[in-house]
């Protein structure tokens, strides 16, 4: 009962938020003022004493900086993981050219990502109404991410590059939403073409059953991601993080002060679905 009232008044959020939409004021082009960002999200529930939590500490999952739920609040319980599905909008705008992005998905990456940080309080708020302790790592004053070795002055490791102490994406996958792809993305029932967000709960949950064992289980290596305008994806070595971020760099001087690419999430079999 908890979790459907729970499910109800998150599509509410969604739908109503302002934050869920393009305005006026961050609009580039008047015509997409009012445009929806994100869809319903979908959810899936973990356990905090999973022990697939431990083994994201392991240097070829998220590394040793990643903190477990019980290192985060360790009376937690459960873990809520969403998958925020971008609108049509989002998606079919970033389709149009193998290069240029998308102005909607420019507003997702800046704006939209801002708007899951709000959410993320929005939950943690929910719960506290109902009596129940939640925390969102995310959205708290001591999550950490490192791009470059050395250049995260919280990170005690000087070596560890393009990781962080909670990644939304392997919460996710420990949750039961889904697995990753080639491009490093992670498949769920609604594809790729979204946003993640967690909260750690103390509340007893139903857990979600993980429909799978393998890390890339849902991704087909159809290498249909390969044609990343960075060459960062191969099919025999994967994703480069470097390339890509490199990339990232002159596509931020292209669309300054936003910046967005997703053009290996787009135009693909799991766009927009598990293939």
């Amino acid at each position: 009962m908890l979790l459907e009232e729970f499910k109800a008044a998150l599509e509410q959020w969604f739908n109503t938020a302002p934050g869920n939409f393009v305005t006026a004021e961050m609009a580039i082009d008047p015509s997409d003022v009012g445009k929806k960002l994100y869809d319903t999200p979908i959810i899936a529930i973990g356990d905090a004493n999973d022990p697939l939590w431990e083994t994201l500490h392991k240097k070829e999952a998220v590394g040793k900086v990643f903190r477990s739920p019980k290192e985060w609040m360790p009376e937690s319980k459960t873990v809520v993981s969403y998958f925020a599905p971008f609108t049509d909008f989002v998606i079919d705008g970033n389709c149009a050219d193998p290069v240029d992005v998308g102005n909607g998905w420019l507003y997702a990456r800046i704006e939209g990502q801002a708007f899951l940080t709000e959410t993320n309080h929005f939950i943690e708020g929910w719960f506290a109404s109902k009596g129940i302790k939640a925390y969102s790592p995310y959205a708290g004053p001591d999550f950490h991410y490192v791009f470059e070795p050395g250049t995260s002055e919280d990170i005690e490791d000087k070596t560890v590059s393009f990781t962080s102490n909670w990644s939304e994406r392997h919460v996710a996958f420990v949750c039961g939403l889904g697995t990753f792809g080639l491009q490093k993305a992670l498949i769920t029932e609604k594809g790729v073409c979204g946003r993640f967000g967690s909260v750690i709960t103390d509340a007893e949950l139903p857990v979600t059953e993980r429909k799978y064992t393998g890390i890339y289980e849902w991704c087909k290596m159809c290498g249909a991601c390969c044609r990343c305008p960075g060459k960062a994806i191969d099919m025999a070595t994967g994703k480069s993080h470097h390339l890509c971020s490199s990339y990232f760099d002159t596509i931020r001087l292209k669309y300054a002060p936003r910046y967005g690419c997703g053009k290996c999430y787009v135009n693909v079999p799991c766009m927009k679905q598990r293939p």
